[in-house]
């Protein structure tokens, strides 16, 4: 009998054990991803897209759309765009990659960490991109300055962490050059991106309100060619604070309507150490400057760019209780602090392409 209890006992322990709930891990917590959530395949002369909120930093896959028009107004992870052809393609910032294959007679705006495409032709590229841009066995692609606007971009440039000072849209690396040929060029007039991108036409997209004016742009407009030589140059630096994105804009608002012909050649965010700033500066009194967090540059263009930067600097750091805005004091000085930044600010870059290819490749997205 005893014996028989004791059994008895040891059945009712199991069965209290057969109750206990399975354990749970933060993973099984996520929520389900759809993948037809984050594809756009297989349409032909359709307008679709995704509305902000509805992307939310998930990867994106484009293929097999023709005479299409394509609007993903959210910020993404990473995406790729394939077999595509004869479509006008919106992508909002994107922190990692942004892939095109097998794509023709296209025209895209773009904002990326890193671009690359393989086996593309006739392509109007309209890009902001933190990285060189490369193409590979592609012809007759056409690269200009990412221009655009709607009420949640800003904030999507954020959440994507891209800086909209990074932009490397012109620097493209071809990897597969043809002697004799050249497979790409810049498009350096401002309205050529109205002229060749079509807005959407559908109630539901065209009340997100994308406009592509310059003037509206989130991103500055910038000229983008190396080739600065016989005009005359201003390095412009300012130093941060939580205010410094906006402070950069306001400089640049400013300084176009006071010098008609103004150019901003390039533009550049970056962190720099107290060493560095030294050697640009060739002095130092701005450490505790640049010791605050990231500076941005922009490199101007333009009669009487020097005078009209001092005034417009001078304006601003009067405002500021701190250093605020460094200007090159005088053309002789300008072309030497011109290169020593953006020679630092070129290694700093590909510092930045190394560590994306590293988390694209953690993160196996497109290699």
């Amino acid at each position: 009998m005893g014996c028989l209890q004791g059994k008895g006992k040891k059945d009712a322990s199991e069965a209290e054990k057969d109750k206990e709930e399975p354990k749970t891990y933060s993973w099984d917590k996520k929520d389900k991803v759809n993948p037809a959530d984050y594809t756009i395949e297989n349409i032909s002369n359709t307008e679709v897209g995704r509305l902000p909120g509805t992307i939310n930093g998930q990867q994106f896959i484009i293929q097999n759309c023709q005479a299409s028009q394509i609007y993903l107004f959210d910020h993404i992870n990473t995406i790729t765009i394939d077999d595509c052809s004869d479509c006008t393609i919106f992508v909002g910032p994107t922190t990692g990659s942004l892939f095109l294959r097998d794509c023709q007679d296209c025209v895209v705006i773009a904002a990326c960490g890193q671009f690359r495409t393989r086996d593309c032709c006739k392509m109007d590229i309209f890009l902001l991109c933190q990285t060189q841009p490369i193409i590979e066995a592609s012809a007759k692609m056409k690269f200009g300055c990412f221009q655009a606007f709607y009420p949640e971009l800003k904030d999507h440039f954020v959440s994507a962490g891209i800086s909209v000072f990074n932009n490397n849209w012109s620097n493209v690396h071809d990897f597969t050059p043809v002697d004799g040929e050249t497979n790409w060029s810049c498009v350096s007039q401002t309205n050529a991106l109205s002229q060749a991108f079509k807005l959407p036409e559908g109630e539901e997209l065209k009340r997100v309100g994308l406009k592509l004016e310059t003037s509206l742009s989130v991103v500055p407009y910038t000229h983008g060619s190396p080739v600065y030589g016989g005009q005359e140059a201003a390095l412009v630096v300012i130093f941060y604070d939580e205010t410094f994105h906006q402070r950069a804009l306001e400089f640049i608002t400013s300084l176009k309507a006071q010098v008609v012909d103004c150019k901003i050649q390039h533009s550049r965010e970056v962190k720099m150490e107290v060493s560095d700033a030294q050697r640009v500066f060739q002095t130092s009194e701005y450490k505790n400057a640049v010791s605050r967090g990231p500076v941005i540059a922009l490199l101007c263009l333009g009669s009487g760019i020097t005078e009209a930067c001092s005034g417009v600097g001078q304006q601003v750091n009067a405002a500021s209780s701190n250093q605020a805005v460094y200007v090159t004091s005088d053309e002789s000085t300008s072309s030497q602090q011109i290169d020593a930044f953006f020679s630092y600010a070129s290694m700093t870059m590909s510092m930045l392409s190394s560590t994306l290819k590293k988390e694209n490749t953690n993160n196996n997205c497109i290699q």
